[in-house]
């Protein structure tokens, strides 16, 4: 008699899977982003970071930036010389004037440029435009060049023109009365081209809803700019606000270079001009570098208030 067994199939042993590969993939993919931002993180570290850390370390020497010249310690000495420097003082004057004029043509000028423009024809509001904006396109070193000879003293284009009307002859770079506020005109008439750009985008993104709600409400043209573009512009006033406060003594610099070398008597100066001399003209770094570090600080103040300004008062129609 035959009895049949059941067949039993006998598995390979399971080998216990290595977690090795779906590891690494978990970590390529979260990695991936950072892999991304690498270069421009490298950047920032090679060309902001660095710079800052060494900026601070050499405050607190003295040196004169050659290899071959040892630093020399000496503590807290750069700062406390840097706050008795009668330059510090004026330079930083000098630096609220020309943060109140860029702010002027940065915008209050773009603001009413902008708002009067928008109640034109399109073919004439793009003229217009286009003229404002051509000075961007120059140099900064060659608009610091033409303006040189149209405020020439003798024979220049601005001296003549006022000649007609029977003003004086003035020489606008060379007194400190005037080459201040003369540098403060060049510079915003460089920027405003920019600044009308940036409002004019502004006003577009504002939807015609609002205006013509207002009209059905019966409100005249100074009503609609007051309680509906001003409050919707907000934003973008005061990012072009914050733009000049942080980047006017940038946007001074080259013309200051040109124009004036900080004269005469100091009295075009800024702070960015101080460092300028005080690091790469005298080369006292250590002077420099503590005066690099104090506006570092006050700038990173004014920016976190002038941030925490744009989240208070920016209104947003969604």
């Amino acid at each position: 008699m035959l009895v049949e067994l059941p067949t039993v199939v006998l598995e390979p042993p399971r080998v216990a899977s290595s977690p090795g590969p779906a590891l690494r993939a978990r970590v390529l993919a979260r990695a991936e982003p950072y892999l991304y931002l690498a270069p421009a993180l490298a950047g920032l570290l090679v060309w902001v970071y660095r710079p800052l850390v060494e900026t601070f370390d050499y405050s607190f020497y003295n040196w004169n930036l050659l290899p071959t010249t040892p630093k020399v310690g000496v503590g807290w000495h750069n700062y406390s010389q840097l706050f008795h420097l009668p330059a510090l003082w004026q330079a930083v004057g000098t630096t609220g004037i020309f943060m109140a004029g860029l702010v002027l043509f940065g915008v209050l000028l773009p603001l009413l440029i902008g708002a009067l423009t928008q109640h034109i024809s399109p073919k004439s509001r793009t003229v217009y435009r286009a003229l404002i904006f051509l000075p961007v396109l120059v140099s900064p070193v060659v608009t610091a060049t033409v303006w040189e000879f149209l405020l020439a003293p003798a024979g220049g284009f601005v001296d003549t023109v006022l000649g007609w009307f029977g003003l004086a002859q003035t020489n606008w770079l060379q007194q400190p009365n005037t080459a201040k506020y003369a540098v403060v005109a060049i510079s915003g008439w460089k920027i405003l081209g920019v600044s009308v750009l940036i409002v004019t985008a502004g006003l577009a993104a504002i939807g015609g809803e609002y205006y013509e709600a207002a009209a059905i409400d019966g409100a005249n043209r100074r009503q609609v700019f007051r309680r509906v573009t001003l409050p919707l512009l907000s934003p973008t006033l005061l990012f072009m606000f914050i733009m000049a406060l942080l980047l006017s003594s940038q946007t001074v610099f080259p013309i200051l270079n040109v124009l004036t070398q900080g004269g005469p008597e100091g009295a075009t100066t800024d702070i960015y001009y101080f460092l300028y001399q005080y690091g790469f003209t005298s080369f006292n770094i250590g002077l420099a570098s503590a005066a690099a570090v104090c506006f570092f600080l006050v700038f990173g103040i004014v920016a976190l208030a002038c941030v925490r300004l744009l989240d208070r008062f920016s209104f947003y129609d969604n």
